[in-house]
């Protein structure tokens, strides 16, 4: 098969209008500010964590999802509202109220479903919202960057593992990325920070070349950490909402692993 068969075959045309599309609402909630970038965020947590949730439980346990998507909500609400209220309780509190959920439903079944769907859905608690809510508040040049740097890797590292990728990265986790991919979207992370830093930047430029290599690394983990997810499940996308692409959940694999590793970096150091 040729290589522009392969992108064919991948439906490359659909994945890029749907891209532009998407960059088109960020673009657009960005140059409105204030609750419209808020609002963007708190409405793609939500439903990423709805994603999430059915994908372990596509059938019943409503009483898990509904109060899932509640917590969710609730916690992007508190981050977005209290900007300089510690997090971390908030955090708490979302663990007490599903240990509370997972202690009556154990008193009625008596079995270990309960706590898997207490795990769930405090796993997808913290997996969406906590990691995702700190890029409300970064200024336009840091949600440029959790953006920026995690799509231009996975771009450049489609396109090189398409054309001449031949060696498996990590087969029994996401059997089509190769090593010769994962280089290439390194060094594109590396070169998105850099260029970024150069121009809107306060730190040197090593310092964005290794917050780009670790981000990098970061886009990549939380893309490998999505397809075991989806795998566990024997599942091929976390939905149909995105045309070409999957779910919402499979845009935000990378972006959420960034936007936490970004918000524990700039906590230490200051970028922009």
């Amino acid at each position: 098969m040729s290589t522009i068969e392969k992108f064919r075959a991948a439906g490359i045309v659909t994945r890029i209008a749907t891209a532009l599309v998407l960059a088109a609402a960020l673009i657009g909630a960005r140059v409105m500010g204030g609750w419209y970038i808020a609002a963007l965020v708190a409405l793609i947590a939500v439903v990423g964590m709805g994603e999430f949730l059915f994908m372990f439980q596509p059938s019943g346990g409503w009483g898990m999802k509904i109060l899932g998507l509640l917590l969710g909500a609730g916690y992007v609400a508190v981050a977005s509202f209290l900007p300089n209220y510690p997090l971390a309780p908030a955090v708490g509190v979302c663990f007490l109220i599903t240990a509370l959920y997972a202690l009556i439903c154990w008193s009625r079944e008596k079995t270990l479903d309960p706590l898997r769907r207490a795990a769930v859905m405090m796993c997808g608690i913290v997996y969406v919202p906590v990691l995702l809510a700190p890029a409300i508040h970064f200024n336009c040049w840091e949600q440029l960057l959790i953006v920026l740097v995690p799509a231009v890797s996975d771009m450049f590292a489609y396109f090189a593992g398409v054309c001449f990728g031949a060696h498996k990265i990590w087969p029994s986790v996401s059997p089509k990325k190769s090593i010769e991919g994962s280089i290439v979207g390194l060094l594109a992370a590396v070169a998105a920070s850099c260029t970024l830093g150069y121009f809107c930047g306060k730190a040197p430029i090593a310092c964005f070349a290794v917050l780009g290599l670790v981000m990098g690394v970061m886009a990549q983990l939380g893309d490998f950490f999505e397809s075991a997810l989806k795998r566990a499940v024997n599942v091929k996308d976390s939905s149909r909402l995105l045309p070409g692409h999957g779910g919402v959940l499979d845009r935000l694999d990378s972006i959420t692993f960034c936007a936490g590793t970004y918000a524990a970096a700039s906590a230490y150091f200051p970028f922009f």
